[in-house]
């Protein structure tokens, strides 16, 4: 069975509190000290920098080799033509062939609803 239960809104005046203005506290508050500190000595001395160059080498640098392409100065380079490959046939010989499905699918009705008003 089902137990139907209508209720309606409260539309009682409901009163609001009285609005009150503060002001903000005038207590000063000190703030403490600013305190410098150094950070502590090393317990052990830090170790020295030393930079070491590497040896000069004792030879002078080898003089930088240029070379020319070894083409022939006479004749100019074959050209490189090549024409696309034929197309393989179909993996099947019969061809298929299907339509779309067109079916009339009912559209759901256009149902209209207002927003609620309170």
């Amino acid at each position: 069975f089902a137990v139907r239960t209508d209720s309606i809104p409260l539309l009682l005046a409901v009163p609001s509190p009285l609005s009150t203005l503060t002001s903000p506290p005038v207590n000063v508050v000190l703030r403490p000290a600013i305190k410098d500190k150094a950070p502590p000595a090393p317990l052990v001395p830090l170790p020295t920098l030393t930079v070491t160059k590497p040896p000069r080498p004792s030879e002078d640098a080898p003089l930088p080799i240029i070379m020319d392409p070894e083409f022939p100065l006479t004749e100019d380079p074959e050209l490189n033509t090549s024409c696309p490959l034929d197309p393989l046939p179909p993996a099947f010989a019969d061809n298929k062939l299907i339509n779309p499905l067109l079916v009339a699918v009912p559209s759901p009705l256009l149902i209209v609803n207002t927003p609620p008003v309170f």
